[in-house]
């Protein structure tokens, strides 16, 4: 019977120091469990953090970015305001009023008349062109 009692008292000293074992490894994972929520309730915090400056910082965009288009548009109206008003100031300027016009513009002008009839020199007329030789 001593037998029996020291190897159920072995017996219950290797189950005491396994129990033991056990509960220091879920300890373990316990701190090591809490330490990833922790970090991962740190991290959701940064990337938050990050997402309003960066909403904070896409509104002013957004608003240039209308201002801009907006700009663009009256940039569009203005030139063509100033086509118009180019067309009323010069009116030989406009396509196929050319045409009507040079041959009256020849009989009052003598210059026109010459230039038209090729007697200029070679360089031209002074105008600028377009075009580089």
């Amino acid at each position: 019977m001593t037998r029996e009692r020291e190897q159920a008292v072995q017996k219950n000293s290797e189950l005491s120091q396994e129990l033991l074992a056990v509960r220091e490894q879920r300890d373990r994972v316990t701190t090591a469990h809490k330490n990833c929520e922790r970090m991962l309730v740190h991290v959701l915090g940064q990337r938050n953090e990050a997402w309003h400056e960066e909403d904070t910082l896409r509104a002013p965009q957004l608003e240039l970015e209308q201002q801009l288009a907006n700009a663009e548009e009256y940039n569009e109206n203005l030139h063509e305001e100033i086509l118009q008003l180019h067309n009323l100031l010069h009116p030989h300027h406009l396509p196929g009023a050319a045409e009507l016009d040079s041959e009256d513009e020849m009989d009052e002008d003598p210059e026109i008349g010459a230039a038209a009839s090729g007697g200029e020199d070679e360089e031209g007329s002074g105008m600028d062109n377009d075009h580089s030789e």
